[in-house]
């Protein structure tokens, strides 16, 4: 069989696909810039968080805010660069060290709680997403967290982390305690709660095509 040889400008053309993309339109690349400079600063953050881990892990021991610090600066960088196995790991251990340090009822340890379960909801494990996050709940109810935004915003994500486990009855129980709260702290126009309200309304009719 005869071999076929193409011409090597038509084989630089079949090499070069972007020379048929559309030009890029200021916005996406300005996203862009900004995306690579987000990663950039992510990669910075867990260079030095590394390196103070190391320093406070041998000066202060394990059970060190410092330490914990350290490991949710690691986590937060990992979580920006997508490595969601990794943030998870260092979260779970800032963790640790925080239920060491914290008062159970501590807002501090309800948020840190809450972080974990979102990073595992964007895992899609969402099973142990919603135990963390209803645990996140639990201490602010048993704090000065009880009947705070940051309380709302927790039972907003639980009723999220619900939908996503297909029990529309436990979301609809979770959204209307973000929505009491919201009444309470809110504006009537506030974006927050009209969402809530909004949220409430699309569960309920879920419910009724059952």
């Amino acid at each position: 069989m005869r071999k076929i040889i193409l011409p090597a400008a038509i084989l630089w053309m079949m090499g070069t696909s972007s020379i048929f993309a559309e030009p890029e339109t200021a916005e996406q690349i300005a996203a862009e810039k900004a995306y690579h400079e987000k990663i950039y600063k992510a990669k910075t953050a867990l260079d030095n968080a590394t390196k103070a881990l190391s320093q406070d892990y041998e000066q202060y021991g394990v059970f060190h805010p410092k330490v914990a610090d350290d490991y949710k600066t690691i986590s937060e960088a990992y979580f920006t660069m997508g490595k969601l196995d990794e943030s998870i790991e260092y979260a779970l251990r800032a963790l640790k060290v925080e239920m060491k340090l914290q008062k159970e009822d501590d807002p501090a340890l309800a948020k840190l709680y809450f972080d974990t379960g979102n990073k595992y909801y964007m895992h899609k494990q969402h099973p142990t997403a919603v135990l963390y996050m209803e645990k996140a709940a639990e201490i602010y109810n048993n704090g000065s967290g009880k009947g705070s935004l940051a309380l709302a915003d927790t039972y907003e994500a639980i009723a999220s982390v619900y939908i996503n486990l297909e029990d529309n009855e436990k979301s609809l129980a979770y959204a209307k305690k973000c929505l009491d709260i919201r009444k309470k702290k809110l504006k009537k126009d506030d974006e927050a709660l009209q969402r809530a309200q909004m949220n409430i309304e699309y569960l309920k009719g879920e419910l009724k095509k059952k």
